[in-house]
C-alpha cells in the first residue's frame, strides 16, 4: 500500500537549510501591547518557518536549541538548599534559589548572580534553563568564553557555520543565560561583541541571565551600567560559605580539597610497588607533613603521571588552610591563562592586581611544572614568579614530571624551554628539598614507571 501525505514523517530540515524573509531568520516572534511592554507582558511565538524545521517535534527541538547538554540534570530539584553552608553562605544562596525560581514563572527584566566558584551559580542558571525548556519556552544557554570562540571560528570559511547565525543565537534568544561572564579574554573585540549582545537585550527588555565569578564591582564601567540598572536588573552575590572560605580563596577545587588529604594518601603504592617505590612515597609524604607544618624553603614533588604528587601537594594546602594560614594554589597552564586574560589592552592593573597575588603569596603551590605552552611569554612570567619568591625566600611548593637531575640538560627536550636563571634558582639545594616518587601510577594499578638512570648533578653556583 502506498503512503499517503498523512503517513508520511515530516521532511527533515535544519536551521540552515531555511532562509525566512518573514522574519529574518530569526526564528521567534516576541508580541506585546507595545515596544515598551514589560517582558511578564510579552509572547514568544515560533515563526512558521521553525514548523518546517521542528516537524511534530518541537518539544526536542527546543531542548536542542537551549545547548544545556550534560547541565540537563542540573535542575531545581536537585539544588541542595540548605545544605550548601560548605560551598556557599546559606543566606545569600537561599535569596538567589528564590530569585532564580521567580525568573521562571515571571520572565522579567534581568538576574546577575556573582560569587567566587563553586558557590552554584552554574546549578542555578541551568536549573533555569532545564525549568524554561520542560515549560515549552525557547531559551539559549551558553558560557561566555564558548560563545567569543564560536564567534570568532564562524569567520573561518572550512568550519560551516556562519557568523551572523551565532551572533543572532545570542542576542535574539527569547530568554538567554550567560554563564561564566569575566572568565573570557579581555580583548577588545571581546569586549565590543560583548556590549553589542546586552545593549541589544538591554534596549529591548529581553529576559537574561548572567553568572559572573567577579565581584561585581570589578566588571568595566559598561558592564555594570547594563547588569546593575536598579530599574531593570537584580543583582545577588552568593558569598562563599564557611567551611570553604579557604578552600574557595586558595584556588583549590572543593572537591579536590576533600578527596586529597594526607589522611587519605596512601604510602603503600599500587599493586606491583617495590620496597624501594613504596620507600619514595614514605618519603615524599613525611616531608610534605613537615612543610605542611612549618613551611619553610621550596619543597619539588617530582615523579610520572599519577604517583601522587598532586595529592600531596593539595593536602600541604588542606592542612595550612586549617591552621589559618594564607595559601594558594595554582595548576600552572591554568595560572598563564589567568594571567593573558587580564593582560589585554587597557587592562595593565588588573594584570598587576592578579600577578602579585600569585608572586607575593604567603605560600604558593604551582601545579604540573613542564606541561604549560612552551612560549617567550610563559617563560618571562615564570621566571619573574620564581625569581622574585626565590630572592623573598617564599614558601613554594612545586610539582612536576622533571626530576631535578635533568631539568637544565641541553639533551632533555621539554626541559630546554627554561632558562639557566630559572634552572639555577630550582636546583638551589640550600633553598630546594626534592623528592622523587617512583612508584606505580595510582590510576593504573600495577603499572610500572620507568626507572631513572640518571644521578643529581652537581650544579656549579
Amino acid at each position: 500500500m502506498k503512503s499517503t501525505s498523512g503517513d508520511r514523517e515530516p521532511e527533515e530540515f535544519t536551521d540552515t537549510d531555511i532562509h525566512c524573509d518573514t522574519c529574518d531568520d530569526r526564528r521567534w516572534f516576541v508580541i506585546a501591547r507595545d515596544k515598551n511592554a514589560p517582558a511578564s507582558a510579552r509572547t514568544v511565538v515560533p515563526c512558521k518557518c521553525q514548523e518546517r524545521v521542528w516537524g511534530v517535534r518541537s518539544s526536542d527541538r527546543i531542548r536542542q536549541y537551549s545547548d544545556l547538554g550534560s547541565l540537563e540534570r542540573l535542575i531545581f530539584d536537585t539544588v541542595e538548599l540548605g545544605t550548601r553552608d560548605t560551598y556557599s553562605d546559606p543566606s545569600s544562596f537561599r535569596e538567589a534559589y528564590h530569585a532564580a525560581q521567580r525568573f521562571v514563572v515571571d520572565l522579567q527584566g534581568w538576574l546577575v548572580l556573582s560569587g567566587p566558584s563553586g558557590t552554584g551559580k552554574t546549578h542555578l542558571a541551568a536549573a533555569v534553563g532545564n525549568a524554561l525548556v520542560e515549560n515549552g519556552q525557547p531559551v539559549r544557554f551558553v558560557s561566555v568564553p564558548d560563545l567569543l570562540d564560536h564567534l570568532r571560528s564562524a569567520f573561518d570559511p572550512a568550519v560551516g557555520v556562519q557568523y551572523d547565525e551565532v551572533f543572532l543565537q545570542a542576542i535574539e534568544a527569547p530568554v538567554l543565560i550567560l554563564d561564566d561572564l569575566g572568565a573570557q579574554s579581555s580583548t577588545p573585540w571581546a569586549d565590543e561583541k560583548l556590549d553589542q549582545i546586552l545593549t541589544h537585550r538591554h534596549n529591548r527588555q529581553m529576559p537574561t541571565l548572567v553568572t559572573t565569578g567577579l565581584p561585581f564591582s570589578e566588571l568595566s564601567d559598561r558592564l555594570r551600567t547594563r547588569l546593575g540598572d536598579p530599574y531593570f536588573s537584580r543583582v545577588i552575590n552568593i558569598k562563599s560559605g564557611s567551611g570553604s572560605r579557604g578552600n574557595l580563596g586558595s584556588g583549590l577545587k572543593p572537591k579536590l580539597a576533600e578527596a586529597m588529604t594526607f589522611s587519605s594518601f596512601s604510602s603503600r603504592g599500587a599493586t606491583g610497588a617495590t620496597t624501594s617505590q613504596r620507600r619514595s612515597l614514605k618519603e615524599a609524604f613525611d616531608a610534605a607533613k613537615i612543610f605542611a607544618e612549618h613551611p619553610s624553603g621550596w619543597l619539588y614533588l617530582a615523579g610520572p603521571t599519577g604517583v601522587g604528587k598532586t595529592h600531596l601537594a593539595a593536602a600541604i594546602i588542606s592542612e595550612c588552610i586549617k591552621r589559618d594560614r594564607s595559601v594558594l594554589f595554582r595548576f600552572i597552564p591554568d595560572l598563564l591563562d589567568e594571567l593573558r586574560r587580564s593582560y589585554g589592552s587597557g587592562s595593565e592593573k588588573s594584570f598587576d592586581r592578579a600577578f602579585s597575588q600569585v608572586r607575593d603569596a604567603a605560600l604558593l603551590v604551582l601545579d604540573d611544572l613542564g606541561t604549560e605552552a612552551s612560549t617567550s611569554w610563559a617563560e618571562e612570567k615564570l621566571y619573574q614568579l620564581i625569581v622574585h619568591r626565590h630572592d623573598a625566600m617564599l614558601p613554594t611548593v612545586f610539582t612536576s614530571r622533571i626530576a631535578l637531575e635533568t631539568i637544565g640538560e641541553s639533551e632533555t627536550r621539554i626541559t630546554t624551554r627554561y632558562s639557566e636563571a630559572i634552572v639555577s634558582r630550582l636546583s638551589d639545594a640550600n633553598v630546594v628539598a626534592e623528592r622523587y616518587i617512583s612508584a606505580p601510577d595510582f590510576r593504573h594499578r600495577g603499572a610500572i614507571p620507568k626507572p631513572r638512570t640518571n644521578r643529581r648533578k652537581p650544579r656549579g653556583r
